[in-house]
């Protein structure tokens, strides 16, 4: 009897990739309480805290007579109120470090069996990816939402649709890249055991370069000329600023750029780091 030929690998990606983002949608929102926590409030403390933080130091540069409702480092507050609606948008379409299991998985030897299927492991990570990203654009859509109903114009409303699909693109690439860097952290557990300590710290990088705790425009400029180069800014604060017209097309395109050199760089770092990691896999657990 004839052998049954095999679909092409491509193909075989494909059909998995769609199965894999279906069977991760079920797995998020099969306990009602846990999505909610997870999906909804997550992201939205620390923008909260640093609106509270902003409140202040303009409450108290007005008692001073320093600034009062006037520009602090060029921003007024109501744009302070703008960027961190953003924030509450943009965070949750970045890539959390919470997203992928990988690391527990090398550890305990339960990758074992993806090694053994005709396909690609990475397909299922990215479909992790893809289901992430497309679960928080609804919630983010929604947080949209409520923000624009109790605030009105005074929430982030972009400038135009050019501006909307120029501040998007940049972070979903941004969030792409972050992805890739954590599945890349995630394989060093072939080596360490470390890897939870490692990503925290790489978390709070992202965030603090990205402009999350404050925007990096405000920031001296030994600080924020380095983060210009990295992608964390292209798709946390960058973005953000686009929708609010403090930056235009030009800052757009060189992000573009930026980013897309990063991707590919940590594309490939992420192929080079797991085929070195498989070499060393004994497949009984680390």
């Amino acid at each position: 009897m004839s052998a049954v030929p095999l679909k092409p690998v491509a193909t075989r990606d494909f059909a998995l990739l769609g199965k894999a983002v279906g069977y991760e949608f079920r797995k998020r929102i099969q306990f009602r309480t846990g999505f909610f926590v997870r999906e909804v409030l997550n992201g939205v403390v620390q923008p909260l805290v640093m609106l509270f933080v902003y409140a202040a130091l303009y409450k108290s540069a007005s008692s001073s007579g320093d600034v009062g409702e006037a520009a602090l480092r060029n921003w007024t507050f109501d744009e302070i109120l703008k960027y961190v609606g953003g924030l509450l948008i943009v965070m949750k379409l970045t890539f959390s470090n919470r997203g992928l299991d990988l690391s527990t998985e090398i550890f305990e030897g339960r990758i074992t069996k993806y090694l053994t299927m005709p396909v690609r492991y990475f397909v299922l990570l990215q479909a992790r990816f893809a289901q992430f990203t497309m679960m928080q654009v609804m919630v983010a859509s929604l947080v949209w939402c409520i923000g624009y109903g109790a605030v009105g114009d005074r929430w982030l409303v972009p400038v135009s649709w050019t501006a909307a699909g120029q501040g998007v693109t940049l972070v979903l690439l941004g969030s792409y890249c972050a992805f890739l860097l954590y599945v890349t952290i995630n394989a060093l557990a072939f080596w360490l055991d470390v890897v939870w300590s490692l990503l925290v710290m790489v978390s709070f990088v992202i965030s603090f370069a990205g402009g999350a705790l404050m925007p990096v425009s405000q920031m001296p400029s030994w600080a924020a000329t380095p983060f210009e180069y990295l992608f964390p800014y292209w798709a946390i604060s960058a973005p953000i600023e686009i929708l609010m017209g403090r930056l235009g097309t030009d800052a757009f395109l060189r992000g573009l750029l930026i980013v897309g050199v990063q991707l590919v760089a940590l594309d490939l770092l992420r192929r080079f780091v797991w085929r070195r990691g498989l070499a060393r896999y004994v497949g009984a657990g680390m």
